[in-house]
């Protein structure tokens, strides 16, 4: 799934948003439920200009009917389904190891998410700690850029009542897309910020150190 790319070309491309000195990574995850301190991980996602990462995962726990709806995955004779479809998975332990591989791969990593203060980063360090790999994410990323927040404080998006990534990204992109989808909502997160081109003050605001986050 992944293709080529050019670490140099991808830090120029931010070079206005994350510094020459930083790479922005965008992901997702998508769960068994809204729950941040007991869900699963079902889906694990991220991408960096051409390059992306994306893993499944069945989940220890049942999927809500209410997170069925909206992700479309749901667990079947012990296989996971995404709206029908057969996916192939990998044992949690495995998405995690490969992930942090993945952002090795990158100069001093920020990764971003929509929500990511409350939802994405503290589900992620939960299940990074159940198996001793948050030190190593330590070693690996800067910190966190939540885009939820940071769109609230963006002048492009004074007015707006709604911020939710579907939402914005219709508004500001004129798209619809399979939200709901990590890799789907990865790929248009970084369109989106592309489009947005926020300012450093903005993005050093609503950039969070690991240790900000609570999980």
């Amino acid at each position: 799934m992944q293709s080529d790319w050019n670490p140099r070309a991808a830090r120029g491309r931010y070079a206005g948003a994350a510094t020459s000195q930083n790479t922005l990574v965008f992901f997702d995850l998508e769960t068994t439920s809204l729950g941040v301190s007991q869900c699963d991980i079902v889906q694990l996602s991220a991408v960096c200009g051409d390059r992306t990462f994306n893993k499944y995962v069945i989940p220890s726990h049942s999927i809500t009917a209410g997170a069925s709806r909206v992700t479309g995955f749901t667990v079947e004779g012990g296989r996971l389904l995404q709206h029908g479809r057969l996916m192939r998975t990998v044992p949690l332990g495995q998405a995690l190891f490969d992930f942090l591989t993945f952002l090795r791969g990158f100069h001093r990593p920020i990764l971003v998410a929509h929500n990511a203060l409350d939802f994405d980063a503290p589900i992620l360090l939960r299940n990074l700690s159940s198996f001793s790999l948050c030190n190593e994410l330590t070693r690996i990323i800067v910190g966190f850029l939540d885009t939820l927040r940071l769109s609230r404080d963006l002048p492009e998006c004074s007015g707006l009542t709604k911020f939710s990534q579907e939402y914005l990204v219709k508004w500001f992109l004129g798209k619809s897309y399979m939200a709901h989808d990590a890799l789907e909502d990865s790929k248009l997160l970084q369109e989106l910020f592309r489009v947005w081109s926020p300012s450093q003050m903005l993005l050093d605001k609503h950039l969070y150190p690991i240790d900000q986050v609570q999980f």
